[in-house]
């Protein structure tokens, strides 16, 4: 789908329902339904809450300033980074591409692609449902109350929150309110932190998968088919696990495929052009015969048109093209709910006003340098709005 057609849908689609939500007939005030975005709020999550603050209050109040000095030192390291990335934007690397790193809004179609927005969605969701609830653990630990806690989406994206009671909050002290303002960009770092462990240790995700999958690779499951190619002609789709490769214009036959690996080493070393190969697939899908054709970029070699991953193998499902992706969209999901995370800790510890790191510097500084923050607030939007720029200049937003 084309991003702007997507835009128009989804802002038809909220001016619609803003409409209807507020006639006579289909009026509405729980959710409280807007211009883009829509809250659901209830007190029944309070109960929750209350449960887990009871528990431990010392081992959270410890953790709870470990996020104040944590998040004093994300703020200031995230402003020192955002500033130096500006004139790596002007210093290319060897290669010619720019070393600076994109700093982009999230526009589902534009910034995101479509590909990768569900995997978007996810991780926003889950970082949003961290966030805010460590700020309500964080204030019911301080004893400070709660109005409510729910629900909201905006434009695409779901997320949950929680809403203290501004009066209840102003009557504590400076450390508690640090200690409660600090608490959501910790927990998304703790997330952070605990699913790129799942990536970066060897037994992470076999760990991860093992309940429902078998940990090691049995052959390579095709994820994408490009349009117009053999694989794609021959019937081929996304979810099909290879198993085997017979070639019959090579006298080495037939080739077993344990993994990804084995396939793309056995493409680029034993395929050629005009080849007619017999692909073999787990259960429930036949044998499919195809013929190559020649590399763009080495008419020597032969080229098929599939990007393959490896396949683990369900334990208690009969192989299918769903039940096949799903280890696979795992470790997407694991990818990005670590880069959302990473980056909703970054940005919200900004001292830009309503981020939570704009409070934690006004408490921080408290009332004899409170002269100094807007300058620090005007250094912040000025350095996140050049790299914005740059970003779409040098860049041009390319999708995640």
């Amino acid at each position: 789908m084309d991003p702007f057609i997507f835009l128009i849908i989804v802002g038809f689609s909220w001016i619609t329902l803003n409409a209807i939500t507020r006639t006579h007939w289909f009026e509405v005030k729980n959710p409280e339904i807007g211009l883009g975005y829509a809250f659901y709020r209830t007190t029944r999550l309070n109960f929750l809450i209350d449960r887990l603050a009871s528990r431990g209050r010392i081992i959270w109040k410890f953790v709870w300033d470990v996020g104040i000095i944590s998040g004093l030192g994300i703020l200031f390291v995230g402003l020192i980074i955002f500033t130096i990335n500006i004139p790596l934007f002007f210093l290319p690397a060897r290669d010619g591409t720019t070393t600076a790193i994109a700093v982009a809004p999230v526009i589902p179609g534009i910034t995101v692609s479509f590909t990768t927005l569900p995997y978007f969605l996810v991780a926003i969701m889950i970082g949003a449902i961290a966030h805010e609830f460590a700020h309500g653990i964080a204030a019911r630990v301080e004893e400070t109350d709660l109005k409510s806690t729910g629900l909201f989406i905006f434009l695409v994206f779901f997320g949950a929150f929680v809403e203290l009671d501004d009066k209840s909050l102003m009557k504590k002290s400076r450390r508690t309110k640090l200690r409660i303002m600090a608490a959501g960009a910790l927990a998304n770092m703790v997330v952070a932190i605990i699913f790129i462990l799942i990536l970066i240790i060897p037994i992470g995700f076999p760990l991860l998968i093992s309940p429902l999958y078998h940990s090691e690779a049995s052959g390579a499951i095709i994820l994408e088919t490009i349009p117009g190619k053999p694989a794609s002609e021959a019937g081929m789709k996304a979810g099909y696990a290879i198993i085997g490769i017979n070639n019959l214009n090579s006298s080495d036959g037939y080739q077993e495929i344990l993994s990804a690996n084995d396939f793309q080493e056995y493409t680029n070393s034993s395929v050629f052009p005009d080849q007619t190969l017999i692909f073999y697939f787990t259960s429930g899908v036949e044998p499919i015969p195809l013929t190559t054709v020649s590399r763009e970029d080495n008419p020597n070699k032969g080229y098929i048109g599939i990007r393959t991953w490896e396949y683990f193998a369900p334990r208690f499902f009969s192989p299918s093209s769903l039940v096949n992706l799903i280890p696979y969209w795992t470790l997407n999901i694991i990818i990005y709910v670590f880069m959302i995370n990473l980056m909703l800790a970054i940005m919200n510890l900004l001292p830009i006003p309503f981020l939570d790191g704009d409070k934690i510097l006004t408490e921080f500084l408290g009332p004899k340098f409170k002269k100094y923050l807007p300058w620090i607030r005007y250094f912040a939007l000025g350095v996140l709005g050049i790299n914005i720029l740059l970003s779409l200049f040098f860049m041009g937003w390319t999708p995640l």
